[in-house]
């Protein structure tokens, strides 16, 4: 009887460690699917990607498919060649703008602030000064939709008769704002700067600032200076990635 319960357990433990080594077994398999199924998954998507990417370039024309074709993927380029770049893949008739686009390590938030651009800008902005005179009139036809201007200077003693315009102007980036120099005492001074080249700058909901630097027109080393000006204000080591481009260009990434 003794014997016979003894061969029973033993029966048992060589059952349990078999079940146990199938069970090994079967969850080394499981992982192995589910990392093949990772890996398609992957392929697929870049696949799609390679197809949108694709066909998003069949949209453009000959000009900018022969630009782009010039232009080394997965290269990076050092400013001066990237400008020089840029404006030999500009095929529009037109005077046309040079695009910086840097993306911000998301940690960094709330990115804005202003920077004066020596080197010229690409557009000169049309600036409203409020005052005690103009608000209540200026009030009244931004709530009409009237917005004919691009940049509205104030001083904090009138700051309180446009917060109603909050929200019509702040999601258009345009409300006064301390960080940006447009809420200051001397308005006819921060005018004259805004006029004569002082741009803001801020990160969108992608963290990422989108900057005019200069027409093609412009000369590079007065392009440099002004993307030398932009890099200087923003936070060091935080910039992911820079890319330039002219308006219905092509873009180049451009070293850190």
């Amino acid at each position: 009887m003794a014997q016979r319960v003894q061969e029973v357990a033993s029966e048992e433990i060589i059952d349990e460690k078999k079940i146990l080594k199938e069970a090994k077994e079967r969850e080394k398999e499981i992982k192995k699917e589910i990392a093949d199924a990772k890996k398609e998954e992957k392929a697929e998507k870049e696949q799609v990607v390679t197809k949108a990417t694709k066909a998003r370039v069949k949209k453009h024309g000959k000009k900018y498919r022969d630009s782009l074709s010039k232009i080394e993927k997965d290269k990076d380029f050092e400013i001066e060649d990237a400008i020089k770049m840029a404006k030999e893949s500009s095929k529009t008739t037109f005077d046309a703008t040079l695009e910086l686009h840097i993306k911000i390590d998301k940690k960094m938030e709330n990115i804005r602030g202003t920077v004066n651009l020596s080197g010229g800008v690409a557009k000169i902005k049309k600036v409203l000064v409020v005052d005690e005179k103009n608000a209540d009139q200026v009030v009244e036809n931004v709530k009409k939709g009237n917005v004919d201007f691009d940049i509205m200077i104030t001083s904090p003693a009138v700051m309180p008769k446009l917060g109603q315009l909050a929200k019509i102007l702040g999601p258009k980036g345009m409300m006064p704002n301390p960080k940006t120099g447009t809420i200051v005492e001397d308005t006819a001074k921060a005018k004259e700067e805004f006029e004569g080249g002082k741009v803001e700058y801020r990160a969108d909901k992608g963290n990422v600032v989108h900057m005019s630097i200069g027409k093609v027109s412009f000369e590079d080393q007065k392009i440099k200076e002004n993307y030398d000006i932009i890099l200087s204000a923003l936070p060091k080591g935080k910039i992911l990635s820079i890319y330039l481009a002219t308006t219905m260009g092509p873009s180049i990434r451009v070293a850190l």
